[in-house]
């Protein structure tokens, strides 16, 4: 169950980054609340994705995940290596 944080040498402030947990049946997103008091969570059945988009630039990768039902996440400030590794495991399991 490989979960993947922003990266901090990309910017993201360590107590308010982005988390993407994969599990076997499962894509589970989360983000600080803005006054750092609990999560905001999405969990999403990795067989209602339906694509997965990288947008890179200086800072960082954006992970833009589309699906049918719960909408679409975007994960910000992640490094090219892990947005990839994100990439392929949920194609893989699509």
């Amino acid at each position: 169950m490989p979960v993947f944080k922003a990266a901090i040498t990309r910017g993201a402030i360590p107590v308010i980054r982005d988390i993407i947990e994969i599990t076997d049946r499962f894509l589970i997103y989360r983000k600080r609340k803005i006054y750092i008091i609990g999560f905001d969570k999405v969990v999403t059945p990795l067989s209602k994705i339906s694509s997965v988009e990288l947008d890179s630039h200086i800072i960082g990768t954006d992970i833009t995940i589309h699906s049918f039902g719960t909408g679409t996440i975007t994960a910000h400030q992640f490094t090219l290596a892990d947005a990839n590794e994100i990439k392929s495991i949920i194609e893989k399991r699509m």
